[in-house]
């Protein structure tokens, strides 16, 4: 497979990133496979595999925009000593220059050399399966992230005066420059390592009794991850030197089949299982190469100051950074991810070709990733906001949290530790009504009722700074789980026409097909954001506790809040009509989502701003005076200043995006013909 696809990185239907920020994507993947099948009896078999693969990744920026050339490589005042422009985003805005994550001359650059075995041995009652696989994986992955720097901002009023006017902002006599952070890299751009998984299993299907099934079986999974690269262990930092070798991953199988009344109308199955999965090799990247060494892959983080770097200016070197370097490890005693699944199933035969099937579905995550801050010294105070303009908050006026203030070691910035500490739970109920073919007519319903939680996985493929609200208070990001609906139903159905006409009218009138099916789920839950940073938080934290995790509230929870509920009806209408006995041709109309519903794929989550400076325009009139002593949480409304008797209408929740991915769209008309002979 080759792939080339110029500003093709971003795919999404809408975007707010700059004309020349989509960044150029190449892929070249080159794979085989080799299988060798023997019958070494009547009732023994054999199969070995053998694949090799390629996967050839590489994404470079594109040439910037004049307005970039400009205003961020070439000024009258300094040059670009990289020549590519830092990446600039506005929180809730924009996003432009080169993105943090290019260039990529290769990433990946992966090859896969991968050896199974699979023995099958059928005696008596029992099948046995007895095998082994053993894949090795030689990345070389060459990408240095944020190596062009990367400007944050969180308003485009304080972009302006940065990059516009030049005040800076702030009430010092010395104005400090107006950006939330400022980052960038130092060291190789790449690095090459290899893993190794190698796997063993045994399994046995014993058909005990005419009525009673039992599936057994044990497999035993382990990575071996690379050791530490020697010259970039930190001295200070053992945990650099150490990675993960977890040992002990043996899963377990259990299920069973019961037909409860021997004649094959009513049947109960369930079954038990252990499941492993890997420590994603992007993640061993980062824990390889970030550990704070002059060899390795630095990223300093710049909070502003009167002495800080301005806007849009870059470093040139670690030297004149005036922070120090973030370091990512392996927390001690990591574990593989840890996924338990088990399920009990009612099945009836209803008669009339129709079943009736009850289910109970449970997942239990143990020992997923996450990432925390450990270099965050215990809150010795506490910082009490003033809440403004209403909110989840409003009733209570005011809200307090402990405020991260300082670091146990300056010699560092960030000291992020991989664990293996979240949890989730995924339960479910769902009822299935299914109506085989017969009298021209099939069709299932289908209920299910779920309820997810966790304590705040997250789909990082590489590694976060800090994730938890509190490094102090894993509680608090106990909630709902992204991915948690808690009711879907979806109905489907193939009628043909019953009626056989003959001559003419039999061309128009025989052989139509009507194909519905409707999809309706409850809406995907969020959480309330916030914007700003914590007057005297940690340098280079942020959010309302000044700990650089989670941009939230404790108090209001993670995921307190939902998207509209998703509706989808699609349709098929088809005509089939016979051209003597071997051809037919078949006409065929699709329409997506039918009733055009508008389905919301984006809101916004911004619920509070922190404010530090100024006065804050109060709902019903009157102003509100912020301070670094007296800070205040503004929330997030609509319309223009508010004056007395203007409308209240929170942001929170509204959409800003729909039908803008690859499930949902307007409705759409599809046309096709297709020939059969």
């Amino acid at each position: 497979m080759r792939w080339d696809s110029p500003a093709g990185i971003q795919t999404q239907a809408t975007n707010t990133f700059g004309i020349r920020s989509f960044g150029d994507d190449f892929v070249k993947d080159t794979w085989g496979i080799a299988k060798l099948n023997t019958f070494i009896t009547a009732n023994m078999a054999n199969e070995i595999r053998y694949q090799y693969g390629r996967d050839f990744e590489y994404e470079f920026a594109q040439q910037p925009s004049p307005y970039e050339l400009s205003r961020l490589v070439n000024t009258p005042t300094f040059t670009n000593p990289l020549g590519l422009p830092p990446q600039v985003s506005v929180t809730n805005g924009f996003t432009f220059g080169v993105p943090t994550f290019l260039q990529r001359p290769s990433f990946p650059d992966e090859s896969t050399y991968q050896i199974a075995d699979t023995l099958t041995w059928t005696r008596g009652k029992h099948s046995f399966k007895f095998g082994t696989d053993v894949r090795r994986v030689h990345d070389n992955s060459q990408n240095l992230r944020t190596q062009f720097g990367s400007y944050s901002y969180s308003s485009a009023t304080n972009y302006i005066l940065d990059a516009v006017i030049g005040k800076g902002c702030g009430t010092n006599v010395t104005p400090v420059p107006c950006y939330t952070n400022y980052s960038q890299a130092f060291g190789p751009i790449g690095f090459e390592f290899d893993t190794t998984d190698v796997s063993a299993f045994a399994a046995d299907d014993w058909k005990i009794l005419p009525r009673l099934s039992l599936s057994m079986g044990l497999r035993y999974e382990r990575e071996v991850l690379p050791d530490a690269f020697p010259a970039l262990i930190n001295p200070l930092v053992a945990q650099t030197g150490k990675m993960p070798a977890d040992k002990a991953n043996f899963g377990p199988r259990l299920g069973f089949a019961y037909d409860i009344t021997g004649n094959g109308k009513t049947i109960i199955r369930g079954g038990y299982g252990i499941y492993y999965g890997r420590i994603i090799n992007s993640t061993i990247f980062n824990a390889l190469t970030n550990t704070g060494m002059p060899g390795a892959q630095r990223t300093f983080s710049i909070s502003p100051s009167a002495t800080s770097i301005v806007f849009p200016r870059i470093l040139s070197s670690p030297a004149g950074a005036g922070a120090a370097p973030n370091v990512t490890f392996f927390n001690s005693g990591f574990q593989a991810p840890q996924i338990h699944q088990f399920d009990l199933i009612a099945e009836r035969d209803m008669g009339w070709g129709t079943t009736l099937r009850v289910s109970y579905l449970g997942s239990l995550g143990r020992e997923l990733p996450n990432f925390v801050d450990t270099n965050l010294a215990a809150p010795t105070k506490l910082i009490t906001y003033q809440v403004l303009n209403g909110g989840p908050l409003g009733k209570l006026g005011t809200y307090t949290t402990p405020l991260f203030s300082s670091r146990l070691t300056s010699a560092f910035g960030a000291e992020t530790a991989i664990f293996s500490g979240a949890n989730s739970s995924y339960n479910a109920l769902a009822v299935d009504v299914i109506h085989r073919m017969s009298h021209h007519i099939q069709f299932n319903a289908n209920y299910t009722w779920a309820h997810s939680l966790d304590f705040g996985q997250n789909e990082s493929t590489f590694s976060d700074t800090n994730d938890l609200f509190s490094p102090l208070n894993f509680q608090a990001d106990y909630g709902n789980s992204i991915y948690d609906v808690r009711h879907r139903v979806v109905l489907n159905a193939v009628a043909y026409s019953p009626w056989k006409r003959s001559g003419w009218l039999g061309y128009l009138t025989n052989d139509w097909t009507l194909a519905p099916i409707f999809q309706f789920q409850t809406g995907l839950p969020f959480s309330l954001g916030t914007s700003g940073n914590a007057p005297g938080g940690v340098p280079g934290g942020g959010g309302v506790n000044g700990s650089g995790g989670a941009f939230r509230i404790d108090a209001v929870g993670r995921n307190t809040f939902r998207f509209p509920s998703t509706y989808v009806q699609d349709l098929r209408l088809s005509k089939t009509i016979k051209v003597k006995e071997r051809y037919s041709v078949e006409m065929l109309a699709d329409v997506f989502n039918l009733a055009n519903h508008t389905n919301v794929t984006g809101v916004t989550t911004l619920g509070y701003s922190v404010v530090s400076t100024g006065t804050v325009p109060l709902i019903g009139g009157g102003t509100q005076a912020c301070s670094a002593a007296s800070p205040c949480l503004n929330f997030n409304t609509s319309g223009p200043t508010p004056v007395s008797g203007a409308p209240f209408t929170p942001q929170i929740g509204v959409p800003n995006s729909a039908n803008s991915n690859f499930i949902y769209s307007p409705r759409q008309l599809q046309l096709g013909v297709r020939v059969k002979f």
